[in-house]
């Protein structure tokens, strides 16, 4: 599904941000021309010759399918991104035993999973992992872990949900309730988006793991 606000949502400042992105890093580890595969790409394209898998099609989806069934051989896949995924998935064991099954031994596996963000439907939202809890999961099924951490930190976690607090008071069903929601919301986003950059201050910092927002692990096939 697609990354990123969506409908009038993509009107207001996002509380998001990525103070430690990973993809950039990832993309480094691998050889020009490698096979790269973004699982629940959203529409995104991480490189020209990066394969786009998703279960609706889209704007730039070049397959369309079930992400616990990959339609690639064996060992035929150099990288796999995996990044909000995982807790949109109803089995994360058969997903990575999918992408483990495809990757070529040595292949590299980058996944990113919510810690303490809040609900969000796509269509099904099911887990949350600490950076420890996804290390594991991703070693019990079969990676040797290269890096791991928090990409998503905790300032962006406090202020995401402060600002889904406060328009949870106005929340209901008339359009008059709707309105006045999506106002606070939209208000709490443009005064708090300067604050989100604070997190490149705290990210660093031995406790920010347990506040972040979002982890990361990036390891390669055992």
């Amino acid at each position: 599904m697609p990354y990123g606000p969506r409908g009038i949502y993509r009107l207001i400042p996002s509380l998001t941000w990525q103070c430690d992105e990973q993809v950039s890093r990832v993309l480094a580890r691998v050889r020009p021309g490698a096979r790269i595969v973004d699982l629940g790409a959203g529409g995104r394209r991480i490189t020209p010759g990066t394969i786009c898998v998703d279960f609706v099609r889209g704007p730039g989806t070049d397959v369309v399918g079930d992400v616990q069934r990959l339609p690639f051989t064996d060992g035929s896949i150099d990288l796999v991104f995996a990044t909000g995924l995982l807790e949109h998935v109803e089995d994360e064991r058969a997903l990575l035993a999918e992408i483990r099954r495809v990757l070529r031994p040595g292949g590299i596996v980058h996944a990113e999973i919510p810690f303490l963000e809040q609900y969000h439907e796509d269509p099904i939202d099911c887990r949350r992992l600490t950076v420890d809890g996804l290390d594991r999961a991703m070693r019990r099924a079969g990676f040797r872990t290269l890096a791991r951490g928090a990409h998503i930190g905790p300032t962006v976690a406090v202020l995401n949900a402060s600002a889904r607090w406060w328009a949870l008071w106005f929340e209901g069903e008339s359009r008059l309730a709707r309105a006045l929601s999506f106002a606070c919301f939209a208000l709490l986003s443009v005064l708090f988006w300067p604050l989100r950059f604070l997190d490149a201050l705290l990210i660093r910092k031995k406790g920010a793991q347990g506040l972040a927002m979002g982890v990361y692990f990036t390891g390669e096939r055992a």
